[in-house]
């Protein structure tokens, strides 16, 4: 192979080599956003799983359920004449 000839291949490998690592950092900026907005949307539902945990206990409360029952539904406990005991 004459010397022009390896210049001229080695000439095209180093170009497509700067091509493909400009490609490659170009692909990875693109990931890297994808990412970060990924994480931040991760974060931000988290934070509201969270919340609706918090909310979900305040709403399990005893008293809270016994008073909306009452209020809302008009339940009441019943008597002791009018409860029956079944047995097996």
């Amino acid at each position: 192979m004459s010397g022009w000839a390896l210049f001229g291949l080695l000439l095209i490998a180093n170009v497509a080599s700067g091509i493909a690592v400009s490609y490659d950092r170009f692909e990875h900026r693109q990931l890297f956003s994808k990412l970060s907005k990924l994480e931040k949307a991760r974060d931000e539902l988290d934070l509201q799983f969270s919340q609706l945990q918090l909310e979900q206990a305040t709403w399990a409360e005893p008293t809270l359920i016994d008073r909306a029952a009452r209020e809302h539904l008009h339940m009441d406990n019943p008597r002791p004449e009018d409860t029956v005991v079944v047995r097996q």
